[in-house]
């Protein structure tokens, strides 16, 4: 055998061994990405660390008056405790411009934790039929997200529900139970592989 066949065949030896290695390098990639459809491979992408102190500093004075909460949940989630006062005007699913830019803050949020899914929830007090108050509080719900979108964040990274008047958080029976009652609570929670949220 002489010595240019044997630098071809070794030429061809090197080739497939890197066309392996391509192939299982993409393979992996692909393997890799499967946990998040939105997700950033940089650090932090998935991660509510210090976001509760983010969301603290946008809740004005006023805000707080009025119920505006952040609070750590026991599975690890977060969830925005916002009231309708300040998001919509009386018997309105449309987002209050003056409320607008507290909103996009929680937007740039999500688009810079793209791991992060949201759980947007919309509440009633008692006030009128049972069934008005479901659909209002989904229409307030779907608002918020449709918001949102508009900002840049993926709609399948959302999840939308109304509860109407069946979780009140105050009693019904006096003016100040019934502003706690109506809000809009957002769950922020990193999403379990292969987990495939839902718009309601």
């Amino acid at each position: 055998m002489n010595l240019s066949r044997l630098a071809t065949i070794g030429l061809l030896t090197l080739a497939f061994l890197m066309i392996g290695s391509i192939t299982t390098d993409v393979i992996a990639r692909q393997q890799s990405g499967n946990g998040y459809e939105d997700a950033d491979s940089g650090p932090g992408s998935d991660d509510l660390g210090g976001a509760q102190q983010e969301f603290e500093r946008m809740i004005t004075p006023e805000y707080r008056r009025m119920g505006m909460r952040v609070e750590p949940l026991p599975d690890g989630s977060l969830r925005l405790r916002l009231p309708s006062e300040v998001m919509f005007a009386y018997d309105s699913a449309d987002i209050s411009p003056g409320f607008a830019p507290t909103l996009r803050e929680i937007a740039r949020f999500m688009e810079r934790r793209r791991g992060i899914q949201a759980r947007i929830i919309g509440h009633t007090d008692n006030k009128g039929s049972e069934s008005y108050n479901l659909d209002l509080s989904l229409r307030r719900a779907e608002s918020v997200a449709a918001f949102f979108s508009t900002q840049g964040v993926k709609n399948r990274r959302l999840t939308t529900q109304g509860r109407g008047e069946q979780d009140p958080i105050a009693s019904n029976a006096t003016p100040e139970g019934r502003q706690m009652n109506r809000r809009v609570d957002i769950v922020l929670f990193r999403r379990a592989r292969n987990d495939q949220p839902k718009r309601n």
